[in-house]
């Protein structure tokens, strides 16, 4: 199974919430006990601000740092709760230090937050360090080589997460816009000076369904990285649109790995799959895909539909979809096409192809 990158990077960024905690104070006696508690409170945070699932709050709660400290008030009862039913087989003084890790962890975890949503650099990273560190300090122990090990642990972090994001890629992405944060994407093919014959052979290997699924791969994981990237520069992500022929839709074993790379919340809440109304209808597994929180978008020819407006609604009021983009259409319906108006989906494209 294919894990993208995502969520490859959200577990790898609690385990280094988790390290930039235990790079200001670690109970040896009760270490495990530590690090249990603050697993708890890095993957409600990351939840949270990354994900904005929420257990305490609604899920239309705006994410900030108020809706963030509700949470880990929450995860913090919720630890205070699970250690309370296993009072009877605690010592007392164990009990006791345990229910103290709970709210000292938490302290901990607030300041590694606060760290986690500032705009950090090489130039600040030592004077906002050095701050959050002397202000937790005054209230909790600080082992001494903290602001040390706390600044060597983010540049190393910053490598890991730049090769992530700049690693060099084979292939470039063509990526066609069609509003201020939506673009249509696909593989760009580079063909130079051949001649028709050969050009028309690339053409025909590059739309055998094998190598459209090789190709789609390669898109998801740009895609992957791309969006990781607005991630890590806390920048807008934008909304992506990935047509898939009819053909490969049919390779739905194949097509596993394009899925699993997409097995993120905030992957499927920016990239469309592109597919047809009838292809997606007529398709118990996709229908469980769209239940599962992947998007779709509709590629519709419109060349040979009598009633336009019927077929839009159809589309429309299906709920499957969240854009519908039209790949062709006589010039004769155009002014109609324009005039329409969707009442679920997202906007009605027309597509710039051809």
């Amino acid at each position: 199974m294919s894990i993208n990158l995502i969520t490859r990077y959200l577990e790898y960024k609690k385990k280094r919430l988790i390290s930039y905690a235990l790079s200001m104070y670690q109970d040896n006696t009760y270490l495990e006990y530590e690090i249990e508690c603050l697993k708890k409170y890095a993957n409600n945070y990351v939840e949270v601000y990354y994900h904005k699932k929420f257990e305490t709050l609604d899920n239309n709660t705006k994410v900030d740092l108020t809706a963030i400290e509700e949470e880990q008030n929450g995860m913090n009862l919720e630890l205070h709760d699970d250690l309370s039913a296993r009072e009877i087989i605690e010592t007392n003084a164990s009990f006791t230090r345990k229910k103290e890790i709970i709210d000292i962890t938490k302290e901990y975890m607030k300041t590694v937050i606060f760290f986690d949503m500032k705009e950090i650099t090489l130039e600040n990273v030592n004077e906002i360090v050095t701050r959050l560190v002397t202000d937790i300090s005054k209230k909790l122990p600080v082992l001494q080589n903290a602001i040390t090990t706390w600044i060597k642990k983010w540049k190393e972090t910053e490598k890991v997460t730049k090769k992530l994001i700049t690693e060099k890629q084979n292939f470039i992405l063509r990526q066609v816009p069609y509003t201020e944060s939506l673009w249509e994407v696909s593989l760009l093919t580079m063909v130079k000076q051949i001649n028709t014959y050969k050009r028309n052979l690339i053409e025909r290997v590059n739309s055998e369904v094998p190598i459209e699924i090789e190709k789609l791969k390669i898109v998801t994981l740009i895609l992957n990285q791309i969006v990781l990237g607005d991630i890590v520069r806390k920048e807008k992500i934008g909304n992506y649109l990935v047509p898939i022929s009819e053909e490969a839709w049919k390779e739905k074993e194949k097509l596993k790995e394009i899925f699993d790379l997409l097995d993120d919340s905030i992957l499927k809440e920016h990239i469309y799959l592109g597919i047809s109304y009838n292809e997606l209808l007529g398709s118990k597994k996709l229908l469980q895909k769209k239940e599962e929180g992947y998007r779709f978008a509709c590629y519709q020819d419109m060349t040979y539909i009598l009633d336009i407006p019927s077929k839009i609604d159809a589309i429309d009021s299906s709920k499957l979809f969240d854009y519908l983009m039209i790949t062709g259409y006589k010039a004769k319906d155009l002014p109609m096409i324009e005039k329409q108006e969707p009442s679920i989906m997202q906007n009605i494209l027309i597509s710039k192809e051809g």
